[in-house]
C-alpha cells in the first residue's frame, strides 16, 4: 500500500476513535470507516446470530429509554460477540454514542415536558409556568390587601362596603398581570422579582411603621389611616421597584427571591438579638424594631451583593427558607419545653435567633451541591470550543472551533 494511503487510514481511525464520528464524503482510495472499526475491535468470538439479534434489542431499548450506560456495557459485549463484521461495526458504533452521551450527561425529555422546562424559558429569556402562576396568587393577595387599605380610608358601614371593593380590587390585579404579560411574556425571574419586592415593601413598611409608633409619644402616634397608607404602600412600592430592577438589569427567580429571604432572615434575627440583650423595660420593643429594620436592609444589601456570584436556584432559596424557620421553631419550642413556667421572653429570643442562624447554616452547607441558576445570559458568556478535523495533504488536521 502507499505511504500516503496507509497515513489516510492511520487519520482515519484516529478519527473514528477518538471523536464521536460523523457522516464524511469518501475519498478516492480513502479506506472505509466501519471497515477500520471492524479491524480496531476485538477478535470476534462468534454468537448464535439470533441470539445476538435478541440481545441486541435489549441493548437498543436500553439505548431509546435513555439508560446509556447500560446501553454502552450491552454493546461493548455485543461487538465482542458479533457473527460478523457489520454487527461488529454497528455495536461498536453505538457504544461509543452511548458512551458519549452518558459523558456529557445527557437525557431525554418529550418535546412537551421541556417546552415546560425553566430550561426553554431561560433560553428563551421567559417567564416559567411556576413564576407567572406564584405572581398571579400574589396578585390576588395585592388586591385584597388593597382592598384593606380603602376600607381603613373609607371607614366603610357594612360588610359589603369592605369586601366587594376588596374582591374588585383582587380582579383587577390579576387583569393587570394579565396585561402586563400579554404578547411578550414578562423576562425570566421578573414575576418572582416582583412577589419579592411586593414581600420586602411590605416587611419595610410594617417595621418601621410599629418602630415609628413604640418609640414616639402617644400623642404623636400616626393613626391607622396613616398607618394603612405607610405599610401599603411601602408595599406597592416594593413590587414596582422590583418589576423595574428585574426587568431592566436581569434576573432569575433564585436571585430575587434569594434577595429577599436574605433581607427578612437578618431582619428577624437581628431584632431577636436586640431584644434578647435588652433590658425588659419599655424601650426594649423600640430597640428590637430597629434592629430588625436595620438588620433587615444590611441583609438586602448583602443579599444584592452575593446573589450574582451564588446565583441560587429558586429551589435551594426554598430549602434555606425551610431551614431557618425550622431552625427557629425548633430551637425556640425546646428551649420553652425545657424552662415551662419559668420561661425568660429574653432567652427565648435567643434561642430562636441562634436556631434561625444554624438551620440557615446546615441548609446552606446540604444545598451547596444543588445547581445554580446564572439566567439566559450564562449560555451567551460561556466559552464553547469544539475539535474540528479538517482535511490537509496527506492525511487530516486537527483543530479547534469555538465561540468566546
Amino acid at each position: 500500500m502507499p505511504r500516503s494511503a496507509e497515513r489516510r487510514a492511520i487519520g482515519s481511525l484516529l478519527a473514528c476513535v477518538l471523536f464521536t464520528p460523523v457522516a464524511a464524503s469518501a475519498q478516492a482510495g480513502a479506506p472505509d470507516p466501519a471497515a477500520a472499526l471492524a479491524e480496531s475491535a476485538p477478535p470476534a468470538i462468534p454468537s448464535d446470530p439470533s441470539t445476538w439479534r435478541r440481545e441486541y434489542e435489549r441493548a437498543r431499548e436500553r439505548l431509546v429509554v435513555g439508560d446509556f450506560r447500560a446501553a454502552r456495557l450491552a454493546f461493548r459485549h455485543l461487538s465482542t460477540t458479533a457473527p460478523g463484521d457489520h454487527e461488529r461495526a454497528l455495536a461498536t458504533e453505538l457504544s461509543a454514542l452511548a458512551e458519549e452521551w452518558d459523558r456529557r450527561g445527557f437525557v431525554f425529555v418529550r418535546h412537551q415536558d421541556f417546552n415546560e422546562s425553566s430550561a426553554v424559558a431561560r433560553a428563551r429569556n421567559e417567564r416559567t409556568t411556576d413564576e407567572i402562576a406564584v405572581l398571579y396568587l400574589n396578585a390576588l393577595v395585592y388586591g385584597v390587601g388593597t382592598g384593606g387599605w380603602l376600607a381603613a380610608q373609607t371607614e366603610p358601614t357594612s360588610p359589603a362596603g369592605a369586601i366587594l371593593p376588596a374582591l374588585g380590587l383582587a380582579g383587577a390585579s390579576a387583569g393587570l398581570v394579565y396585561v402586563l404579560d400579554a404578547g411578550r411574556p414578562l423576562h425570566y425571574g421578573v414575576p418572582q422579582s416582583i412577589v419579592s419586592g411586593m414581600y420586602l415593601g411590605l416587611s419595610e413598611g410594617l417595621v418601621w411603621t410599629l418602630w415609628n409608633q413604640a418609640q414616639t409619644d402617644r400623642a404623636d402616634e400616626w393613626s391607622g389611616k396613616t398607618m394603612a397608607t405607610m405599610i401599603w404602600g411601602s408595599a406597592t412600592l416594593g413590587a414596582v421597584a422590583g418589576g423595574a430592577i428585574g426587568s431592566v438589569a436581569g434576573t432569575t427567580p433564585g436571585r430575587a427571591s434569594y434577595v429577599s429571604s436574605a433581607g427578612l432572615w437578618a431582619g428577624l434575627v437581628s431584632g431577636l438579638v436586640v431584644a434578647s440583650l435588652h433590658a425588659e423595660d419599655y424601650a426594649q420593643d423600640d430597640a428590637a424594631l430597629l434592629g430588625a429594620g436595620i438588620g433587615m436592609n444590611a441583609g438586602v444589601l448583602g443579599g444584592v451583593l452575593s446573589a450574582g456570584p451564588v446565583s441560587p436556584s429558586i429551589g435551594r432559596v426554598r430549602f434555606l427558607d425551610l431551614g431557618a424557620l425550622a431552625g427557629g421553631l425548633t430551637f425556640g419550642g425546646l428551649y420553652l419545653s425545657a424552662a415551662g413556667e419559668n420561661s425568660d421572653g429574653r432567652a427565648a429570643a435567643g434561642a430562636s435567633a441562634l436556631g434561625i442562624a444554624t438551620g440557615l447554616g446546615v441548609a446552606w452547607v446540604l444545598t451547596n451541591g444543588m445547581e445554580p441558576d446564572r439566567g439566559p445570559e450564562a449560555r451567551a458568556r460561556e466559552p464553547q470550543f469544539h475539535p474540528t478535523l479538517v482535511g490537509v495533504d496527506r492525511g487530516l488536521g486537527l483543530g479547534v472551533s469555538g465561540v468566546f
